[in-house]
């Protein structure tokens, strides 16, 4: 509606001022964007769409009227039968109307619920469809207000505001939609420098009081960061892109290998962090065994939980596992082995009975894995993974960190340590802020010690995830 307001006065100012015939060669004559015929012709539609539309809400209205004024009844009399019950039951009468309300009537009101109403406002608003603008009306309409711009060297910020040639045209304003869509039309052309200002200026005029209907348009605050950020990280601009990019949280996706990389550069690089409003303790509570022998524990995160106990292996351990004393490591038979395995079971309070075996890994200079939610799964353990336990065997004198960018979590291994995060915020889902990655390593390597623990094990400490899995 904004755009077809825009153009219209566009069309009404240009052409009466000397610039008409310039104007008249930028833009084609026939297209919706331009004739003031067709333009007539759409603000026309617009009003019979909006009387549809206010026809449908009476009808929608009307039906959540009567509604309510049931409930209303209902829970009236639901009061008076508290109010005095013994009195309400000893009535046979009361119990006979209890009956009749809760055989017939909520069966009627059910049936009513399941009513389709509007149908009629809901054809006419698809037949309506066919007199829309298309996709191509819209580019061409994009396309006008840009060679405009060029052409009269007028500034994006000023149309936004309504102001044309120093006419002030309040009612013509944009929106935050309306920016947004320019702002991908000159993404989409790899115009990176315009569609930043017109991103910019969405981003400014987005109203937070609009957001339930902003869903109705699949559209939201974070879709204009997730784009400003891309195009940032294209133009190189990796630290101002990735906050952008933070900002989008979960509608992100990673798969895109330069985005990914500059999310890994940024928080690579960057100091390491740590959460300030969570808590270091001993972890005694876990199993009857940390009673007598608690673990240090420090919390990094609590949504999803991931935790850091230091001291969690013991140098002796670290040197049999590097110098490979413990020959048999993945056969699970080994002291060692079996030793770990409880210490892991302790710090997590979970069943390690069937699950992986310990998995040592070595990252050589330039060793990293790239963001994950969690590792694949495969034909012989297809059960979904509910958490990971990583020992850090070594120190490493330059980066190598672990990083969570959803959480801005960058965790510098620490000889000793062992970091556990947990992946299933509930049934049969990965947790999206579970992202996680591997720094490359650049002097030295990188000694780690994986153990990855999966839901079907917990059939009795954690049922709902074991039941997601048995389907």
């Amino acid at each position: 509606m904004r755009v077809i307001k825009i153009m219209h006065c566009l069309i009404q100012i240009y052409f009466s001022c000397t610039a008409a015939a310039a104007l008249e060669n930028l833009v084609k004559q026939k297209s919706h964007a331009s004739s003031t015929e067709v333009v007539k012709d759409l603000l026309d539609v617009e009003e019979m769409l909006e009387d549809n539309l206010h026809e449908y809400v009476k009808e929608l209205k009307s039906k959540l009227d009567l509604t309510q004024q049931a409930l209303v009844k209902f829970r009236d009399e639901a009061n008076s039968m508290s109010n005095d019950f013994e009195a309400y039951l000893s009535n046979p009468l009361s119990s006979f109307a209890l009956i009749r309300h809760q055989q017939q009537d909520w069966h009627k009101w059910a049936l009513f619920m399941e009513q389709r109403i509007g149908g009629e406002y809901i054809a006419f608003a698809h037949h309506m469809r066919t007199r829309l603008p298309t996709a191509v009306d819209l580019t061409e309409a994009l396309r006008s207000i840009e060679t405009l711009i060029k052409f009269y060297q007028l500034h994006p910020k000023d149309l936004a505001n309504g102001i044309l040639l120093n006419h002030s045209q309040p009612d013509s304003a944009l929106n935050s939609l309306d920016c947004y869509a320019l702002g991908m039309f000159n993404y989409r052309k790899r115009e990176y420098s315009k569609a930043e200002v017109w991103f910019n200026i969405s981003l400014t005029l987005y109203d937070k009081r609009n957001e339930d209907k902003y869903t109705v348009y699949d559209f939201s605050k974070k879709q204009i960061h997730k784009w400003l950020g891309v195009l940032l990280v294209r133009r190189r601009e990796h630290s101002l892109g990735v906050w952008h990019l933070n900002q989008a949280e979960d509608i992100l996706e990673y798969d895109d290998e330069l985005i990914s990389l500059a999310i890994l550069r940024e928080h690579c690089s960057a100091r390491f962090h740590r959460p300030t409003h969570l808590h270091c303790r001993y972890n005694n509570w876990m199993t009857p065994f940390l009673r007598i022998a608690p673990l240090k524990l420090e919390e990094l995160s609590l949504d999803p939980l991931i935790v850091l106990y230091h001291e969690a292996i013991y140098n002796s351990e670290i040197e049999a596992l590097l110098k490979g004393q413990e020959p048999n490591l993945d056969s699970g038979k080994d002291n060692l082995d079996q030793t770990i395995l409880e210490r892991v079971a302790d710090m997590s309070g979970l069943n390690l009975d069937r699950s992986e075996e310990l998995s040592a890994i070595n990252y050589d200079i330039g060793g990293h894995f790239q963001l994950q939610e969690v590792a694949p799964e495969t034909a012989e353990r297809p059960q979904n993974l509910i958490a990971t336990v990583l020992f850090y065997l070594e120190d490493v004198e330059l980066v190598g960190a672990t990083i969570f960018p959803r959480l801005n979590l960058t965790i510098k291994p620490e000889k000793g340590s062992a970091l556990l995060w947990h992946l299933l915020p509930s049934c049969g889902s990965s947790h999206p802020k579970a992202l996680h990655a591997a720094c490359p390593v650049i002097s030295s390597s990188k000694y780690v010690l994986t153990k990855r623990i999966y839901n079907l094990d917990q059939m009795f400490i954690k049922p709902c995830q074991a039941h997601c899995t048995n389907g």
